[in-house]
């Protein structure tokens, strides 16, 4: 039983934008037929701190909303 799905990248950039095989994740989801939730997790610079203490040294876009934009667009195309 598969309850809520993360999409993520490698790096915890734009979905679609890393090397994770999403063809195969995608495929994989919609042959157990899966209807939940999918929610991009991706990071920022923002928060420096948080950033600095996981490790993310650049952005991967100019804002959060381009994340959430480009990665929703993404999961749109795959879906």
């Amino acid at each position: 039983f598969i309850a809520h799905v993360h999409i993520s990248e490698n790096d915890r950039g734009t979905p679609g934008k890393g090397q994770v095989h999403w063809k195969e994740v995608f495929d994989s989801l919609k042959e157990i037929e899966y209807d939940g939730w999918l929610t991009i997790e991706a990071f920022s610079r923002n928060n420096p701190e948080f950033a600095s203490g996981i490790n993310v040294w650049r952005n991967f876009e100019n804002s959060l909303e381009e994340i959430y934009k480009n990665g929703y667009q993404f999961i749109k195309s795959q879906w």
